[in-house]
């Protein structure tokens, strides 16, 4: 079961690609080999930042709260993708998108905060 995560675009997004699991092995000669272990890459890294009211703020920490703090898997909308060409989105939606820590909010003024959200690809479904 997937959890809701709010569907609002962000006003900044970094995505930093996965990682494979790759093993350099290093001989006293000097010889070296590289092995690949599996052939998909995964703990991908999605960071969001908004600026929001603090009403709509309170869909994070909701969804943060349904998620149990990252174990369960989140459902992401297309307005998080928003901007974004269709080639970077289809590489991006091959993850199973995780919580990779709590959402971090900072009050700007009465009733607007500035919300950075850490996200994490994981390749289990």
């Amino acid at each position: 079961m997937t959890t809701p995560f709010p569907d609002i675009c962000p006003q900044r997004r970094q995505f930093t690609a996965g990682k494979y699991a790759v093993k350099r092995f290093n001989s006293v000669s000097g010889a070296s080999s590289t092995r690949l272990y599996g052939s998909a890459p995964f703990d991908a890294q999605l960071q969001l930042g908004y600026l929001l009211k603090d009403s709509d703020m309170a869909e994070f920490l909701q969804s943060w709260h349904d998620s149990r703090g990252g174990a369960g898997v989140l459902q992401l909308p297309t307005g998080v993708y928003g901007g974004v060409d269709a080639s970077l989105i289809a590489q991006i939606k091959d993850y199973s998108w995780r919580w990779s820590g709590a959402p971090q909010v900072e009050s700007v003024r009465a009733g607007l905060s500035r919300i950075q959200v850490s996200l994490i690809g994981t390749l289990d479904s």
